[in-house]
């Protein structure tokens, strides 16, 4: 087996483990697996490799998603880890699962541009990993504490953060409003914006509020915005990604 195949097997058993933390029980349901043994099987007889492994590359990501699994939070990610990471974080969940379906089914050609990007990019992201986990803490915190932050209980927050609409919290009774939370590991920094997050602050104006959590790893503070797009000076970077497209033959004849 060459080296770039070898590359390749590696990365898609990247984003099986990948996908089986930032899903979680999902991925069984869906998968239609009881338990993780047996998710752990499937995909060592689909890939040939040890079911440990993919147990072992869960973990790895486990303390960057929010499951009570504690993973492997000492050890910083692995690059190969960092890339597939940074490419697939906002990629949607059933593409995602696409992707895992494909892999386990050995249909290389549907995904063979996808793994390639992630295996020849020479581009690591290393700051995405403290990204992800700086911002599930401050979606914890604003949970906590939303009475405090936006006067709203928490029997009134729609948790809307798998919904991939642009924001990641509702309120029940307020249908105009969408929250968006970002965390800081200091009192202040620098925070990302995906280009459908900053497409919604700017659509929603006043309507989109913005809570940035700053020293989520000590004291927490926040701060409120209220029209982040008309009060924060953003700047746009374009990079290269896996993205997923949806397509389908149709025939205008019956």
């Amino acid at each position: 087996m060459n080296s770039n195949r070898i590359k390749r097997l590696e990365f898609e058993a990247i984003v099986v483990a990948y996908a089986m933390s930032r899903l979680d029980r999902r991925y069984l349901q869906l998968r239609g697996l009881r338990t993780w043994r047996q998710a752990f099987t499937e995909a060592s007889h689909a890939m040939d490799a040890p079911a440990s492994s993919f147990k072992n590359l869960r973990d790895e990501f486990d303390p960057l998603h929010g499951n009570n699994r504690q993973g492997w939070h000492q050890r910083p990610l692995r690059p190969n880890r960092q890339r597939v990471l940074a490419d697939l974080c906002e990629v949607s969940e059933d593409a995602l699962l696409e992707l895992v379906a494909n892999i386990l089914g050995g249909q290389t050609d549907e995904i063979a541009e996808a793994i390639d990007a992630l295996a020849t990019s020479p581009r690591i992201a290393h700051n995405v990993a403290e990204r992800l986990l700086t911002g599930r803490l401050a979606e914890e915190y604003f949970l906590a504490n939303c009475q405090q932050i936006v006067s709203v209980p928490s029997t009134e927050i729609l948790d809307l953060r798998q919904a991939a609409c642009g924001y990641d919290f509702g309120i029940r009774s307020q249908p105009e409003i969408a929250i968006e939370t970002k965390g800081l590991r200091a009192s202040r920094g620098e925070i990302v914006f995906t280009d459908r997050e900053w497409a919604e602050a700017k659509r929603r104006g006043s309507s989109f509020w913005l809570v940035v959590v700053g020293d989520v790893g000590g004291q927490p503070r926040f701060r409120l915005f209220r029209d982040p797009y008309g009060l924060l000076d953003a700047k746009c970077r374009h990079q290269a990604t896996v993205t997923a497209s949806w397509h389908s033959r149709v025939s205008v004849h019956d």
